[in-house]
């Protein structure tokens, strides 16, 4: 008959349950961690793609106000001159349409009307402010000696519209790369004389 050793350890192989429970704590600390990493990227991966879209959106923008203003014949009138910081008119030459530029500081939005058409808007987020109390112009004037002719002590509406040669468009876009993006365009007005080469 076999006496077993009661001193000898037991051959029984297993997990106690100190065990079984600290290895599923680590496996759960392991999964959260996992879980967390991605999150992250899903998220900074939807970032990046909006980011983009929202670039080039803004470069959509710009081409088609650069088209504008290169077909520009003429620039039209405006009421007045602090008008022309956020509102841009002018015919368009083969189609002799016409098309406004407008942006609106209490909406943040940017839109183009061509003829009695509804406007279109063209970009949310611009926050560029009010001109009006200390903000950035969207658009501005310059004649062929890089004067800008809204800022001109003289300027009326009709010389601001006859003297420019050069439009500017200047627009601060939130929501794009976490921060402001800025950007500036400038475009010549068709069939502008030079003027004089000597500016002085």
């Amino acid at each position: 008959m076999l006496i077993r050793d009661s001193t000898q350890p037991s051959d029984e192989s297993g997990f106690t349950l100190v065990d079984l429970m600290t290895a599923m704590l680590i496996s759960l600390i392991l999964l959260s961690m996992m879980t967390g990493m991605v999150t992250v990227f899903t998220k900074a991966e939807a970032s990046t793609a909006r980011n983009a879209d929202e670039a080039a959106q803004v470069r959509i923008v710009l081409l088609q106000f650069q088209h504008d203003v290169q077909s520009a014949n003429p620039l039209q009138t405006l009421g007045s001159v602090s008008q022309y910081n956020d509102e841009l008119q002018l015919t368009v030459q083969p189609s002799n349409q016409w098309v406004t530029w407008v942006y609106s500081p209490s909406t943040q939005q940017l839109s183009r009307e061509v003829g009695s058409a509804p406007p279109t808007v063209l970009l949310s987020n611009v926050t560029n402010g009010d001109p009006a109390d200390g903000g950035l112009p969207v658009f501005s004037y310059f004649d062929h000696c890089a004067i800008n002719q809204v800022t001109e002590p003289e300027a009326t509406p009709a010389s601001v519209s006859s003297a420019s040669t050069v439009v500017q468009i200047t627009l601060s876009v939130a929501n794009i790369s976490s921060a402001p993006y800025g950007t500036t365009t400038t475009v010549s007005i068709l069939a502008k004389p030079p003027g004089p080469s000597q500016c002085g």
